[in-house]
């Protein structure tokens, strides 16, 4: 089942009676949390029909005890386990004859940031119940996650503004949220965010740090692109998210630089390349310090470094250090 069908279902009352909510983008976990628990739930203060485990501490036997426990004063109970993929496989299999007969009057609602397919576990509950998994969203669906957010607290954006907003803010829902938050907050009364508005609430630090960081690698600056990464980290950025910034920022470069190429007009680089049309003149200055085999030598550059952040066990600020002393030496 998808995360819509799910929300779908829940707006007419069609509760799961097993459900399991997982997946990397915590954020729209959470929110799916929140919805569930406000659909099965007549109050937020329900003590009496709200269970709540830990997956790391949680007892099988305690649970399905919770799960089978008629609702009180209420049509339904709500039983979560938080942090299931913590759950021993041990408490896991104990759970399986309650899959074959869960209680029509309880959600039991399981709550992890991935599942584990080869476990019977799973390959049950993926028969008797609902699995909705939450994967971080790509650049293009971002601007639609946006749009439609702000559709439903009756709020428009412009074409240009989004772009903006886009390009300002990272891939973290969490910080995208946060920063929307901020906007309507600003915006008062007025339902349209526009140029200005962005321009005047969302942060432009990271974004601002990205661009001249890839600015002083193609310029040769090291020290410059040294003091840069700093500063990102210094404002709370791992250095593996940093290289993915700095991947994101040479993709859309490169492709600036193609279209550049081809004598493509500035509205038309900035759509095919998914960049603010206002930024694109400083694209592609900066996209021509560089060749064909530059891009090509910074990508397998990116590679390596992503894999040994991952895989090594290396200091990855001394790796994203050596990336960007390799990045500044181009040839």
């Amino acid at each position: 089942m998808t995360a819509d069908e799910l929300f779908s279902n829940l707006k007419v009352g069609k509760i799961p009676e097993l459900l399991f909510l997982y997946g990397k983008e915590t954020f729209l976990v959470q929110r799916a949390v929140r919805l569930v628990r406000r659909a099965v739930l007549e109050s937020d203060k329900d003590d009496f029909n709200d269970n709540q485990f830990y997956g790391k501490d949680a007892a099988a036997t305690s649970i399905i005890e919770s799960a089978r426990t008629l609702p009180f004063f209420a049509s339904r109970r709500l039983v979560t386990i938080k942090d299931a993929h913590l759950l021993p496989a041990a408490e896991l299999d104990e759970l399986l004859p309650y899959l074959k007969e869960p209680v029509p009057e309880t959600c039991l609602l399981f709550v992890a940031e991935k599942i584990d397919s080869r476990r019977k576990f799973f390959q049950k509950f993926k028969k008797s119940g609902t699995m909705v998994e939450f994967r971080p969203l790509s650049e293009r669906e971002l601007p639609g996650h946006i749009r439609s957010f702000l559709d439903t607290r009756d709020y428009r954006i412009s074409a240009d503004a989004l772009e903006l907003f886009c390009s300002m803010v990272g891939e973290s829902l969490h910080e995208v949220h946060a920063e929307l938050e901020k906007l309507l907050t600003y915006l008062g009364e007025r339902r349209l965010v526009d140029l200005t508005d962005v321009h005047a609430v969302v942060s432009k630090g990271r974004a601002e740090n990205i661009f001249n960081l890839g600015n002083a690698v193609g310029c040769g600056d090291v020290a410059k692109s040294l003091s840069l990464a700093k500063q990102l980290a210094d404002a709370g950025e791992a250095p593996l998210k940093i290289l993915s910034l700095l991947v994101r920022h040479f993709r859309q470069l490169w492709k600036v630089r193609e279209l550049q190429v081809q004598n493509r007009g500035v509205r038309d680089i900035a759509s095919v390349a998914g960049v603010p049309f206002f930024v694109v003149q400083s694209m592609i200055s900066q996209g021509k310090r560089f060749s064909r085999n530059d891009f090509y030598r910074a990508f397998q550059l990116f590679l390596e470094t992503d894999l040994a952040m991952k895989s090594s066990g290396a200091d990855a600020e001394a790796l994203l250090e050596n990336l960007l002393l390799r990045l500044s030496r181009k040839g």
